[in-house]
């Protein structure tokens, strides 16, 4: 659907604007122009957002393996606690 839209839309706008930048001039199709000021947008925003998306995968795997060491102590909680617990053995006979 992107693409048929992209298509469509550059079908309808194919007049030709000039351009300036930085004393760069040219002239190209405004949908051309469109198209690839909207890509260039994306590809910002990807880049961008790489640094927090690696560190959150890095904060991500500390919690993880904080888990499981917290995991292995509750573990190692409830191993102790049943073993401190001996029955109790009530004579009766006396």
């Amino acid at each position: 659907f992107l693409g048929a839209g992209a298509l469509l839309f550059a079908l309808q706008n194919t007049a030709i604007v000039p351009l300036t930048f930085l004393g760069w001039q040219f002239e190209s199709s405004l949908a051309l122009v469109v198209i690839l000021s909207i890509t260039f947008g994306v590809l910002m925003s990807i880049l961008a957002s790489i640094p927090s998306a690696l560190s959150a995968s890095f904060k991500i795997m500390g919690l993880k393996k904080q888990n499981t060491k917290l995991a292995e102590e509750v573990i190692a909680h409830k191993e102790a606690l049943a073993a401190s617990e001996a029955p109790v053995v009530v004579d009766l006979r006396d």
